[in-house]
Parts: structure tokens; C-alpha cells; sequence
């Protein structure tokens, strides 16, 4: 191994198949880091494929299910035995939210939403918090969305809001746990994006947005990525703020 090899930093990214997560595995790896990508249900084909097209060598993809603790656990740990320490987590998984409102959603909505997305959630932040801890260095970013900064536009997803906000519950915990241990934790709140998880959503209704919004744009998953490259770099060792906000289709700065 040279030396090039040993300063390598190592970022794990869940829901790395995603339409997010894989932007941000794109640009981690263009930056020079080496990439595990957790997937859960892509077939092994798009896996293969999406994995060839990182720049770069020594990345790997992962197949684990998040609400299996022990199972993250595992590959965690096959993480750090094949590629080495780990220094960044970056939770971008999730579910594609039901949308109904959440006073017309019944408990098994409710329990559908919490299962994948605070459940796994936990499993996949507490293993790398445990990690990252142990190292006394590194950085952890969860994926949330605008509405737990804007308080808007949440009547129409229901649960999906609820959930993201017990996330954003999770980050806050975590900074503060954290910090004694030299490891940063940030929430990154995108807008509404078009693509992945929305891109069952009607059209004419993605128009509305975008046309409503004062860019006259929306969220992209680039924009994301780019965010979250510069929290995990150095540049952004002294940043001590927890929630980023990106949302061009909001006024809200």
C-alpha cells in the first residue's frame, strides 16, 4: 500500500443505489475517496454496472438491510476489514412516502414509515457512531428534507414528514454525543426534487412546484452531493452548525 493508499478516506453511503445517494457516491469518488455503497433490493446487474462507472479504484457495494442490527453490524465491520477505517457515514436511504395526510393515515402507515426509515435509521447512524467514535475522528451526514427547517409543505406526505423529523431527532442527539469524540454529524434538508423517490408524482404537479417556486427551480440531486463533499471535507472541520438547508424552490434562506 503506498502512500497515497494509506491517507485514502473511506465513506459508507446507505441507499448508495439512489437516486440521491448515488450522486453523492459519484462525487465523493471524484473527490478522491473510496466509496462502500450500501444497497438493499437493486439487482445485481445495475449494482455491478453503477459500481464500474465510480472514478477511481478500491470501491465496493454492499448488500444490507437496515433493519436487520445485526446484519448492518456485519457489514460495517466487513467495511473496515476490506477497505479500512472508515471516516464518513452518509444515510441516504429511505422509502417512497405514501402520500396522504397524516390524519387520514391509519398505524400501520404510521408503523411502515418508521420501520425502514427511523429503524434502519438507527441501526445504520448508531453502528457508524459507534465506529467513527472509537476512531476520534470522522463525520456523519443524514439526509432529511426542507420541511424540517420550513415547516411547509408537509400536509401532503403524511408520515414521510413525521419520520423525517424524528431523523432530524436522531442527528441533534448525535452531534451532541459526538462532539467530545472529534466526530461532526450535519443534516442536509433538500427540497423537492423531481427525480428518485418523487418521480412517481404527476407531472403537471412537478410543474406547479417549480413554476411556484421564486427560481422558478427545484432541488437537484448534484446540489445535494455537492453539499454534503464539502461538509465531510476539511474545509468544513470548523462548521458548526447541524442543518444545511437547500431548497431554491423556497424563499427561506
Amino acid at each position: 500500500m503506498n502512500k497515497d493508499e494509506v491517507h485514502t478516506r473511506i465513506a459508507v453511503i446507505s441507499g448508495a443505489m439512489g437516486y440521491v445517494g448515488f450522486e453523492v457516491a459519484k462525487k465523493l469518488a471524484h473527490e478522491g475517496m473510496q466509496v462502500a455503497m450500501l444497497y438493499h433490493s437493486t439487482s445485481e446487474e445495475v449494482v455491478a454496472e453503477k459500481l464500474g462507472s465510480l472514478v477511481g479504484k478500491g470501491h465496493h457495494a454492499y448488500k444490507c438491510d437496515l433493519q436487520e442490527r445485526e446484519q448492518v453490524e456485519d457489514v460495517i465491520a466487513s467495511i473496515e476489514k476490506e477497505m479500512g477505517e472508515i471516516y464518513a457515514c452518509v444515510h441516504a436511504a429511505g422509502v417512497i412516502p405514501k402520500l396522504k395526510q397524516l390524519h387520514l393515515s391509519s398505524l400501520e402507515d404510521l408503523e411502515e414509515q418508521f420501520d425502514v426509515n427511523i429503524f434502519g435509521s438507527f441501526n445504520f447512524l448508531s453502528a457508524c457512531a459507534l465506529k467513527l467514535k472509537a476512531h476520534q475522528m470522522g463525520v456523519i451526514v443524514g439526509v432529511t428534507t426542507a420541511n424540517v427547517v420550513t415547516n411547509v409543505n408537509t400536509k401532503a406526505r403524511g408520515a414521510y414528514s413525521v419520520i423525517k423529523f424524528a431523523l432530524q431527532g436522531m442527528l441533534v442527539a448525535l452531534k451532541e454525543e459526538l462532539n467530545p469524540s472529534n466526530v461532526r454529524v450535519y443534516s442536509v434538508a433538500p427540497g423537492f426534487m423531481a427525480g428518485g423517490m418523487n418521480s412517481v408524482i404527476p407531472k403537471a404537479f412537478v410543474e406547479i412546484v417549480k413554476n411556484s417556486s421564486p427560481s422558478k427551480t427545484l432541488t437537484n440531486a448534484s446540489e445535494v452531493a455537492e453539499k454534503i463533499s464539502y461538509l465531510i471535507s476539511d474545509k468544513a472541520k470548523d462548521v458548526d452548525e447541524l442543518t444545511f438547508l437547500i431548497a431554491p424552490e423556497t424563499d427561506v434562506s
